[in-house]
């Protein structure tokens, strides 16, 4: 093997094959792990940059990423249109709400729930993907619009029963006695190690989001990953290939529920509470916007556009505390509207200047060191 180029059909196989790739990954655990660190120092930033606020941003963004990624799995690499996306958190705030420790659950352990809600999520995933064997485009898009009103129904007749209008609570889940041995484990004062607050969920949710993205990659790396995109370009064609497409399609469905129903388990216990208005239809559009401007057909543009959507209003929210802009005072009285200007414009950038989205100016970045200074 020579640079990004190989001769051996394993060496191409691996995800970080070359020496730099091996370096960038240490780099980055290494980033990944002090980081937390560095937001709990306690110093006073310049011009009050919100250094604390990252935490839960950061945090809601890991959450985010593995839906992000499985929409576009769905839609970016399969090419079915399916607004069911907010019905799987639903699923998943559901089952944790029945299963797991929460105000009116069964008190199962949050990392049973956790597989269990993959599970669910992959079976009725696949259900919902019926309508992707007959339907295609916006008739599909209508089809699985209904899926989001039906699972909210769902949501607010279990909320109702059981804690009424309040909404449902979810309970911190604990680290289990025999991991106490653990250098970073300190169990409290009552024997327990609750896991609770922006420092503990960091270290939770890093490692199980990288485990859902790794997942997914390895799926499309598969032979069921090329018929995703087979099926996207032209399923007549990819029939006439040998490709069982109503497999396929159901196949990814499964997957991609699966892993959303995931992040809507870790969303609901990070949140700690959920009601029936907590799913509004704009998440599927908030879902679309990290999916434009995070790089659509890639799982690493799911990723960069949970991170935009999540951290860009923090560094806005403290531009306009800034002496230069606190003047103009329709800054401050619309400043979820102009949030809501800044994602627009965003999108309608990404699309003119760069359709691959910030996936692609990462690409182009790792192009321009592995060319450099061979460049012209």
């Amino acid at each position: 093997m020579s640079g990004k180029y190989v001769n051996d059909y394993r060496q191409d196989l691996r995800l970080f094959r070359t020496t730099p790739k091996k370096v960038l990954l240490v780099v980055g655990l290494l980033a990944a792990i002090a980081l937390p660190y560095l937001i709990q120092i306690q110093w006073t930033p310049p011009f009050g940059f919100p250094w604390k606020a990252w935490a839960k941003a950061i945090n809601l963004a890991l959450i985010w990423s593995i839906g992000a990624a499985a929409f576009n799995l769905l839609l970016g690499y399969t090419g079915q249109i399916s607004t069911a996306h907010a019905a799987f958190l639903i699923l998943g705030a559901l089952t944790g709400a029945v299963l797991g420790e929460a105000s009116a659950g069964l008190g199962w352990s949050f990392w049973l729930v956790l597989p269990l809600g993959g599970v669910v999520g992959a079976v009725i995933g696949a259900l919902v993907g019926l309508p992707a064997l007959r339907v295609r485009g916006l008739y599909l898009f209508m089809a699985t619009l209904a899926v989001h009103f039906a699972a909210i129904l769902g949501f607010k007749m279990y909320q109702v029963a059981q804690v009424g209008f309040t909404g449902v609570r979810y309970f911190p889940p604990e680290v289990p006695s025999f991991l106490h041995w653990l250098p970073f484990v300190t169990p409290d004062a009552n024997g327990q190690f609750l896991i609770q607050g922006d420092f503990r969920w960091y270290f939770v949710l890093v490692p199980i989001t990288l485990g859902c993205l790794l997942f997914m990659v390895n799926v499309l790396r598969s032979a069921e990953g090329r018929a995703f995109v087979a099926i996207r370009d032209n399923d007549v064609a990819a029939s006439l290939l040998g490709i069982n497409v109503a497999r396929t399609k159901l196949l990814a469905f499964a997957v991609s529920s699966a892993m959303v129903t995931i992040s809507g388990v870790l969303l609901s216990f990070f949140v700690t509470a959920r009601s029936d208005e907590s799913w509004s239809i704009e998440i599927i559009l908030d879902v679309a916007i990290m999916t434009v401007v995070g790089g659509f057909s890639t799982i690493v543009g799911g990723v960069f556009g949970a991170f935009f959507f999540f951290m860009t209003p923090v560094l806005f929210n403290w531009i306009r505390d800034l002496p230069l802009f606190d003047r103009f005072t329709f800054i401050d009285t619309y400043g979820s509207q102009i949030d809501l200007a800044i994602f627009g414009v965003a999108i309608v950038l990404v699309l003119v200047f760069k359709p691959e989205g910030l996936a692609g100016v990462w690409e182009d970045t790792k192009r321009y060191f592995r060319t450099w200074p061979f460049r012209y």
